[in-house]
């Protein structure tokens, strides 16, 4: 009984190691699979970014949306947006996750709650993007105010208000809009706004 106890463990041992050679030898490391050329990955210097900045039309960077400049456009979503204390709208991406990282100046955003009416439903002016957003003239009712600064990390998530109520001077903030996310329960689709008729 003894021996054939041991001699199943030899037996069962050298099937084991058996197992792992073959498998060694099935996977092998490393391969020659090499994936196709790609372009090097869109980059902008901190300089090129203030510069295109210094760019913008006043008139547009204290707007109540504030102006911004691509990172990578058509390639990957991202642009860098000032804005100016004065009034701003109060939005709520329907179908939208917006990633914001705040790189200079300080405000107060407010977040939650609802879009106080009346709303603008989608972009103020004709936009092809079919991604809409509702805004409002008037800001957030229920929400939730936090200081925000170099640094800080908000998300946006679809259907939650997001409001900068009060900007000191000036902010600039990264932000990355990830398309064509189910929409909070509750928040249809709103249509962009369509383009008149030639005549």
């Amino acid at each position: 009984m003894h021996r054939f106890t041991l001699g199943a463990l030899v037996i069962g041992g050298l099937a084991g190691a058996s197992v792992v050679l073959l498998a060694q030898t099935a996977i092998k490391p490393g391969h020659d699979r090499v994936p196709p050329y790609r372009e090097p990955s869109p980059y902008m210097s901190q300089a090129d970014i203030q510069a295109g900045l210094n760019q913008l039309d006043p008139k547009l960077v204290a707007s109540r949306t504030g102006g911004a400049i691509d990172i990578a456009k058509d390639k990957a979503p991202g642009v860098v947006r000032r804005r100016m204390k004065g009034p701003q709208y109060a939005i709520t991406h329907t179908r939208t996750l917006e990633y914001m990282i705040v790189t200079k100046g300080t405000a107060t955003l407010v977040t939650g709650g609802t879009l106080i009416p009346p709303t603008i439903d989608s972009d103020p002016y004709p936009n092809a993007n079919p991604i809409a957003t509702i805004r409002s003239d008037s800001g957030v009712n229920g929400g939730l105010a936090r200081r925000i600064g170099p640094g800080d990390v908000v998300v946006n998530l679809p259907g939650t208000p997001h409001w900068l109520s009060d900007i000191d001077g000036t902010i600039e903030y990264f932000e990355i809009s990830v398309p064509n996310v189910d929409p909070a329960p509750g928040i249809e689709r709103a249509e962009v706004l369509r383009t008149p008729p030639a005549r």
